[in-house]
């Protein structure tokens, strides 16, 4: 034990909360949580979405101010509290939604607000260099030159892990900070937090992926419903009772069977590529065919060009080469027209690409279909609204009232919007990119359920992700992409995890 962690440890809890309560309006989202802190520690914080992990985190890290209940930080009571509060105390969060500025370069991003002065100066070296090293920590190659909107999601994400270490927090909190990262980034992240235990810092992590909870966290709080119903040593809980804690039932499965299939014709192809490159990114010459009732897996390591593929397809980025989408002859030019020829995207980023955060539920839900709620140019809110409502109930959207403000639901709520909204649209060809990302287990089922469904309904699905597993657990096939291009297919036996990754890898290996 390090001396930080062995002192920290004599003096008690670095944080602790105690009966904390919090709502909005009529919505209780935590009902007298209670919640330990030690130093040198690893909780994990489990639950469904909505049970109230991100609000107990803002809380705990000065964003929220509690209704009723105690904050202490180091034993000693807060009666007002605020994020500058938390950071003097040595509290740094990452949040799920990731809060960069876009149009300035890494570097000062990750030390802003606390930049290392020059007299009435901003020492620029000196902050890059600060900034270098939280990235080097991290595992990350981008430059602190780099600008933000130029970076893929798994770089941001590891810039804004950066910007929390920085400051060398005791208390470091992680709100999914793996959900779009590869295998490779997530294993160093796991490893940073084990070296962060070792000096003594404090991780409240959270993920719905249960093999990174398992690998680093030393106990387990399980929130539902706003209430802290267990917490439990990680030595003396499995998988199997820690997911019946969260989601209230046995899970028999991860993922639903492959045995249901589409039984009308198949050898027209719904959608249809030749030579089909995206401009400006690695995606060259590609060929696919998706047929009705299939879902097809896009893997490979990090960088390859896998979500550069969906956008072509989808007419966020420009493309050339051959794309018939059934009767439609792309490339398509933009979103709306791949719209109406049968194609939609659930994008990476939802937050930058998939909601109006300023916008309702109901709104964010409805927008890309208005024209299916109008007659002769009027809008018919009731016929919105109706259909909104059906959308909200079978995504399980919490809390279920469409007026809300998109921007003020967790991540994973926040994401079955997105996904809701394009099953309103009902396309043939449906793109998912990482569409689990921040969504707990339980809801991962029925998504996974969901995807199977509508390939039995005849529709075809294109499934990007950064767990593997999911990946191979979902799809029928996979096409594996290594520098732009698709350099396996693999299906029935070799499906495997081990089968992808020596694909990626040996493919990586030769172009190197």
């Amino acid at each position: 034990m390090s001396d930080r962690r062995q002192a920290d440890s004599e003096l008690g809890p670095v944080v602790e909360l105690r009966g904390v309560r919090k709502s909005f309006g009529g919505v209780h989202a935590l009902k007298g949580v209670d919640l330990v802190v030690p130093s040198g520690t690893v909780i994990g914080l489990a639950g469904e979405n909505g049970a109230g992990k991100s609000t107990l985190l803002k809380v705990l890290s000065g964003i929220y101010q509690p209704d009723a209940g105690e904050v202490l930080y180091d034993g000693i009571r807060q009666t007002n509290l605020m994020p500058a509060t938390a950071r003097a105390a040595g509290i740094a969060a990452v949040a799920q939604e990731l809060s960069l500025f876009e149009h300035l370069p890494v570097g000062e991003n990750i030390l802003i607000g606390q930049e290392p002065m020059r007299g009435p100066f901003v020492n620029a070296a000196k902050r890059d260099r600060m900034a270098a090293d939280a990235l080097v920590e991290v595992g990350s190659t981008v430059s602190v030159h780099d600008m933000v909107r130029d970076l893929e999601f798994a770089e941001r994400q590891l810039v804004e892990i950066a910007k929390a270490l920085v400051s060398q927090p005791r208390v470091l909190i992680l709100d999914e900070p793996t959900s779009g990262l590869r295998e490779s980034e997530v294993d160093r992240l796991l490893e940073l937090i084990r070296r962060l235990r070792e000096r003594g810092t404090s991780v409240v992590f959270i993920t719905h992926r249960l093999s990174e909870m398992f690998a680093v966290c030393d106990t387990f709080t399980v929130l539902k419903d706003g209430e802290s119903v267990a917490s439990r040593a990680a030595s003396d809980i499995d998988a199997d009772t820690l997911v019946s804690l969260m989601v209230g039932r046995k899970l028999e499965a991860l993922f639903p069977s492959k045995d249901v299939h589409y039984s009308g014709p198949t050898d027209v192809p719904l959608l249809s590529a030749r030579e089909f490159s995206v401009i400006g990114t690695r995606v060259k010459d590609i060929s696919l065919d998706l047929r009705p009732g299939e879902i097809v897996g896009i893997a490979g390591l990090a960088g390859n060009g896998q979500n550069d593929l969906l956008e072509g397809l989808a007419g966020i980025r420009a493309s050339k080469g051959e794309l018939r989408v059934g009767s439609a002859a792309g490339p398509f030019r933009n979103p709306r027209k791949a719209l109406r020829a049968g194609v939609s995207l659930v994008p990476e980023d939802r937050k930058r690409h998939g909601l109006v955060l300023a916008f309702s539920i109901f709104k964010n839900l409805t927008l890309p279909t208005l024209p299916a709620f109008s007659r002769a140019g009027v809008l018919s809110s009731r016929k919105e609204q109706a259909a909104a409502t059906t959308s909200i109930t079978a995504m399980a959207i919490r809390p279920p009232d469409g007026s809300l403000i998109a921007g003020g639901l967790s991540g994973g709520n926040q994401q079955k919007i997105v996904i809701g909204r394009t099953l309103l649209a009902d396309p043939s060809v449906y793109l998912f990119a990482d569409p689990t990302r921040g969504i707990d287990v339980g809801t991962k089922y029925e998504i996974y359920v969901l995807m199977r469904r509508l390939a039995a309904e005849g529709k075809g699905i294109v499934l990007m992700s950064t767990d593997l597993s999911e990946t191979i657990g979902v799809c029928d096939r996979v096409l594996v992409i290594s520098g732009g291009r698709i350099v396996a297919e693999l299906a029935g036996e070799r499906l495997t995890e081990e089968e992808v990754t020596k694909a990626s890898f040996e493919a990586g290996t030769e172009a190197a």
